[in-house]
């Protein structure tokens, strides 16, 4: 009884300043939701967002309010400075892209995590910040942590955020320096949010054919199924987008996204 009591309390300071800074982010931005009705309410789902700035997951916390933990490359908790900034600003979980064996403890915590209600993850397919039009290629680690966990995946689309130039200069290396500026390029920025049609790991559409989900080869085909469908799925969102703001900068169709032939292994989940 004191030992949950006192996890409790000190959870409740430790998650402090990331509920400040979301509370007080919260009151400087501008947020237009389309077709929100699409968010689950109080169900777990596997959030699946484009990334063009590095204020982006303060962005979604700030505008969706609900409790999420994001996956992010293992280089942004090399520090103490930074580490503390993504567990208990950004809410991040480790994913390790060479140093496999490591993910073995970021995938209990976050199979763990699964089984909670109403407990949401953040995802970028393309990786990494992309300060292009168009998406860059998509990995497929949305689309196996949702046949594993079986939740489905929500698209979310971010519209006229501000991307940052894409210099090599020091100041947009630096990822606390980066992140700063981009959280305050954002402010009382018009942001459009655009939520994408559930994509369900069960559905008829993405099982259709395989009767045994077990099967050592079929699995890699249903992974590949949903993974096709979070594509087209963005690419719909954005042609929405475009229509509705004239920012078209080229029809893209599914094949403009680069290949994306890597083996299903669990580790590519950024």
């Amino acid at each position: 009884m004191i030992k949950r009591l006192t996890a409790k309390i000190s959870d409740f300071f430790y998650s402090l300043p990331r509920t400040l800074l979301i509370d007080i982010y919260r009151l400087f931005i501008r947020i237009r939701f389309f077709n929100k009705e699409r968010l689950p309410e109080n169900k777990s789902a596997i959030l699946a967002i484009n990334h063009s700035t590095d204020a982006d997951p303060l962005i979604i916390l700030s505008a969706l309010k609900k409790k999420i933990y994001f996956l992010a490359e293992s280089e942004n908790f090399e520090s103490r400075l930074t580490n503390f900034f993504m567990r208990k600003f950004a809410n991040c979980v480790p994913v390790f892209k060479k140093q496999h064996v490591k993910n073995v403890k970021s995938f209990k915590e976050l199979f763990y995590l699964s089984n909670k209600k109403n407990v949401s993850f953040g995802i970028y397919p393309e990786g990494v910040v992309n300060k292009k039009a168009n998406f860059k290629q998509f990995h497929k680690g949305a689309a196996y942590f949702s046949y594993k966990t079986k939740l489905p995946i929500i698209p979310i689309y971010l519209h006229n955020t501000r991307r940052g130039p894409d210099s090599k200069k020091w100041i947009w290396t630096n990822r606390i320096t980066r992140g700063i500026i981009s959280i305050i390029a954002n402010t009382f920025r018009k942001i459009n949010i655009f939520i994408g049609k559930p994509i369900d790991p069960i559905a008829e559409n993405i099982i259709k054919g395989f009767e045994d989900l077990a099967n050592g080869k079929g699995y890699k085909q249903i992974i590949e199924n949903i993974h096709r469908a979070l594509k087209e799925e963005f690419l719909e969102l954005k042609r929405e987008a475009d229509d509705l703001f004239g920012t078209a900068v080229k029809n893209m169709k599914a094949s403009d996204f680069e290949d994306d032939t890597e083996d299903i292994v669990g580790e590519e989940l950024i």
